[in-house]
């Protein structure tokens, strides 16, 4: 018997049904899947409500995987933000404001996002082996397929994370050491879970595409894990050592300069912010040599909200 907060999977069993936690309203869809003896696999869709690529990706997961080939134990949560998904709200859960990628481990006592990444980490991500996050462009960023890891002081964790965010199609592989702090991935890794976020989809639209894409991904890195059964693809990806964000001083208007996937030297111009005038109140330069991994595309910014990131 699998037992997964209030729900549990016997040997062979396929269960799909409602995680419920303490002082949490909304109840999560999860599919639990318990195989033969094996690793266990935690794969998240919906962190980030309106990254609807990602959240049909788990979904198909969660529909295809059958404990008959599975080798291990399997939980999937396809919409682990339901506030978010349902009041369609980008980056932040709608009743605190705070991004839910930003609060892991979370707080007990702490507000709705806080207390939601507490539950997850307690209840989810310790109950695994391994993490994989699934993401992609919320309604207001382009972005181009990337994958993500912790750069852990555990070497173990850090190139087992690194091994599996290489087992996408997708050519930049991103080693993190911390510019992304609360997140999923660095949290399970720092709790010495191997872990990686894999991005793919883009401005809150449905791509088919790249749903395939981040299904094939983690079904690969599922074999590669011995979870499933068949040959494991290897792919030539370049490794990024730094994840370089860039944020609004102040609210205002933004005109990026670059696109997604661009590569940039230092110095080289990013984009303008104005004030509501259209008079140009900065204008940011790249601080390093990079790709453009993601740009946000909304017209209307506010202070200190990102406006793209550069990988270098």
């Amino acid at each position: 018997m699998w037992e997964f907060g209030n729900l549990a999977a016997s040997s062979n069993e396929k269960v799909q049904g409602y995680l419920e936690f303490p002082d949490i309203e909304e109840k999560l869809p999860l599919f639990l899947i318990n195989g033969q003896e094996g690793p266990r696999v935690l794969i998240i869709g919906g962190i980030h409500g309106c990254e609807y690529t990602s959240i049909d990706s788990a979904l198909k997961l969660g529909q295809s995987l059958n404990p008959e080939e599975v080798k291990g134990k399997v939980a999937i949560l396809p919409i682990a933000n339901p506030a978010s998904f349902y009041s369609r709200s980008i980056y932040v859960h709608p009743r605190d404001g705070k991004n839910l990628n930003r609060m892991f481990p979370g707080k007990e006592d702490g507000t709705d996002a806080e207390r939601l990444a507490y539950w997850l980490n307690e209840t989810a991500i310790k109950n695994v082996d391994y993490l994989i996050d699934l993401h992609g462009g919320d309604m207001i960023e382009a972005l181009i397929p990337f994958t993500i890891y912790h750069v852990t002081k555990d070497e173990q964790v850090a190139e087992k994370s690194k091994e599996m965010a290489s087992l996408f199609e997708i050519e930049y592989v991103v080693g993190s050491s911390g510019q992304v702090p609360g997140s999923t991935y660095g949290a399970a890794a720092e709790q010495g879970i191997p872990a990686i976020i894999a991005e793919a989809g883009q401005q809150g639209i449905l791509s088919d595409e790249n749903s395939v894409l981040l299904q094939e991904g983690t079904k690969n890195i599922l074999r590669s894990l011995g979870v499933l059964e068949g040959e494991v693809s290897r792919f030539k990806s370049k490794y990024l050592s730094k994840f370089d964000w860039y944020r609004a001083n102040q609210r205002g208007l933004w005109y990026p300069s670059v696109k997604i996937g661009e590569m940039v030297r230092k110095g080289d111009k990013l984009g303008d912010l104005t004030d509501e005038f259209g008079h140009v109140v900065k204008t940011f330069h790249s601080d390093t040599n990079g790709a453009v991994l993601f740009l946000v595309t909304s017209l209307a910014i506010n202070e200190n909200d990102p406006l793209l990131a550069v990988g270098e």
